[in-house]
């Protein structure tokens, strides 16, 4: 299957009956994001002919956006046609180690290679997390923290790199299911993210490493955490 790097977000899903059917490209990023936000939680079957019909589209461009998710890792076969991929606590700790070590990579490259708009960029992203004084807030700073990882991979200009952890934090969204603060709040988020941030301003190839790697280090504590808190409380 030929590579595909995302470039855009999704356009907002509509109300299929009263706009034009949507591309193939458009199609992919609307399922995409609503995989990855909730709509279907893991596990679910996606069947390709109700999706179809859900979306407004014919099943050609529908199976068509569905492997290509397969190829995201998002979603996996099922015996009548797709799931969303489950994984197990295990699972969840492999695919951030990977991303520790890719992540950490990106900011070292960042020090070098960041231009004054990558940086400024992150400053702005950097500053909203400190909106988190309500609830409201904190789902504002949980989307602006993810906006930062997302712009430290980009200032480092490895194209390589930000398609793998683009993909392997994909995977890790649709395991998210806990509250906006469920790890480890904003004040430490921020604090560490001003270390990597400087490290950055002063070119500290090391120093960007190494930061970025202790931020996700701990983050990776909270999601243990979460994960065996989980388990002790059992299905619900």
């Amino acid at each position: 299957m030929p590579r595909h790097t995302p470039s855009a977000p999704a356009p907002g899903a509509q109300d299929a009956s009263t706009e034009a059917p949507p591309s193939g490209s458009e199609l992919y990023w609307r399922l995409r994001q609503d995989v990855m936000e909730g709509r279907f939680p893991p596990g679910s079957p996606l069947m390709e002919t109700t999706l179809s019909s859900d979306y407004g589209v014919s099943r050609t461009p529908m199976r068509e956006a569905l492997a290509l998710l397969e190829h995201d890792g998002l979603l996996e076969r099922a015996p009548r046609g797709f799931r969303v991929r489950s994984g197990t606590a295990e699972d969840v700790v492999e695919i951030y180690e990977a991303r520790i070590a890719l992540e950490a990579e990106a900011a070292a490259s960042a020090a070098l290679r960041a231009t004054e708009l990558d940086l400024a960029r992150l400053r702005r992203q950097h500053e909203l997390i400190l909106q988190a004084d309500t609830e409201e807030g904190k789902a504002a700073a949980r989307a602006a923290n993810f906006r930062f990882h997302e712009l430290l991979w980009q200032a480092g200009h490895n194209a390589t790199i930000t398609e793998l952890l683009v993909k392997l934090t994909a995977r890790l969204r649709i395991y998210d299911s806990g509250p906006p603060s469920a790890f480890g709040g904003t004040e430490p988020l921020h604090q560490e993210h001003e270390v990597i941030l400087r490290a950055l301003h002063d070119h500290d190839a090391d120093r960007a490493r190494e930061a970025t790697r202790a931020h996700l280090r701990r983050s990776l504590e909270h999601r243990i955490n979460a994960l065996v808190g989980a388990d002790e409380d059992g299905p619900s």
